[in-house]
């Protein structure tokens, strides 16, 4: 499997290359400066915007690792998944967004989003997060010419906890264990990414992750 990973110079990118690589993955890293970036294999640094189909056509997969977890970097309207979206039009190779809790449902119902429910306590600058994440993923969501899928995490994505290794996946409803927990480490989330990617998700969905034990 070859994949690319857009952001690989971020805490989540980084992570996933190195990731990758271990697992035999071979990883072109598509970043915007030279800092802080890991990994053996094709390095490329551009603008995201520049990114061309030349660049990852012998790609199975692009794994977004910006629009979604890095949102507030950038105009709702030049998120580099706008421009993926484009490039990869009616092309074999597939795109997994990394997501958001923010706009998984709440229960089995379907009819609440996390992001509006009055049980998870956010502050401002959360909610602003969170709801340019919805309004994004409803973009996405339009896109029927790109065989994308989304990974979000569950509520709490803990950066700092090295993680159990054991997580399971879920729809598109918010993982909570018996407990009322709804966390998974990033070594964890990173690990599940790569699984997923293996897995071949469904054409246009959305999967959620969360760990099921804790440490």
């Amino acid at each position: 499997m070859r994949i690319a990973v857009i952001g690989a110079n971020t805490s989540c990118g980084n992570k996933i290359v190195l990731k990758a690589e271990s697992q035999g993955i071979k990883v072109t890293s598509i970043v915007n400066s030279f800092s802080d970036v890991v990994g053996n294999g094709k390095l490329i640094v551009k603008d995201y915007d520049d990114i061309t189909f030349e660049d990852v056509k012998d790609c199975h997969y692009i794994v977004d690792a910006l629009s979604f977890l890095e949102i507030t970097r950038f105009s709702s309207d030049v998120l580099p998944v706008w421009h993926l979206l484009e490039i990869l039009k009616d092309s074999p190779v597939r795109l997994l967004e990394l997501g958001s809790a923010a706009f998984l449902y709440t229960d089995k119902s379907r009819q609440k989003l996390v992001v509006e429910s009055d049980s998870v306590i956010l502050d401002d600058k959360q909610n602003k997060t969170d709801r340019l994440c919805v309004n994004a993923y409803k973009r996405l969501s339009s896109c029927l010419n790109v065989d994308w899928s989304v990974l979000c995490p569950p509520l709490l994505l803990d950066e700092y906890s090295y993680g159990s290794g054991e997580y399971e996946f879920s729809d598109n409803i918010l993982p909570v264990g018996l407990n009322g927990d709804s966390f998974i480490s990033l070594n964890d989330y990173i690990t599940a990414c790569i699984e997923l990617l293996k897995l071949n998700p469904k054409k246009h969905s959305c999967v959620s992750v969360r760990g099921t034990r804790l440490k």
